[in-house]
């Protein structure tokens, strides 16, 4: 008996006056993969992945069917299926609400949709810049390291507690 054919399938998008040919890669319904991805194109998760997917450059999109158990990083991330691990956007994962996502997400924008099961942790730091520097809008300040010290009681006190009546 031989294997069932597991071949990740480049196919053409669409192609533009340049010549230039966008592409995806699909991962089909019935194909099960074990191992790690890499690659350059946009990835369609419509089958069963197990291992990595690393995608930096790209998005990768898991379908309503598809499910991955595997660490995920790839450009956007769009989540319609099952991920069981944890994912890296480079600019943002959006779950939608149909999605299962069990594992940290990390991105500087995270949509999570009304309907969407998630469990774990949610990292919205943006691209690392430079010590003391703090990047907001297109604008770059310079910030510097306030001294560590114990809040003192200065402040009010707040009102004591409602007695229960018994």
């Amino acid at each position: 008996m031989s294997e069932p054919d597991t071949t990740v399938k480049t196919i053409p998008d669409n192609q533009d006056d340049t010549g230039d040919m966008d592409s995806r890669a699909v991962i089909g319904h019935e194909v099960k993969v074990q191992g790690d991805l890499s690659g350059r194109e946009d990835l369609i998760i419509n089958g069963t992945v197990e291992g990595s997917i690393n995608f930096h450059e790209s998005n990768v999109f898991i379908g309503k069917k598809g499910k991955v158990n595997a660490d995920v990083t790839a450009n956007t991330i769009v989540v319609e299926g099952e991920v069981k691990g944890g994912m890296r956007g480079n600019e943002q994962i959006i779950i939608k609400p149909t999605g299962r996502v069990f594992g940290d997400l990390r991105a500087p924008r995270v949509i999570l949709n009304d309907g969407c099961q998630f469990k774990g942790s949610v990292d919205m730091e943006e691209k690392s810049h430079a010590p003391g520097e703090l990047k907001v809008g297109n604008n770059t300040a310079n910030t510097k390291q306030l001294p560590n010290r114990p809040l003192t009681g200065g402040g009010p006190k707040p009102p004591p507690a409602p007695r229960r009546k018994r």
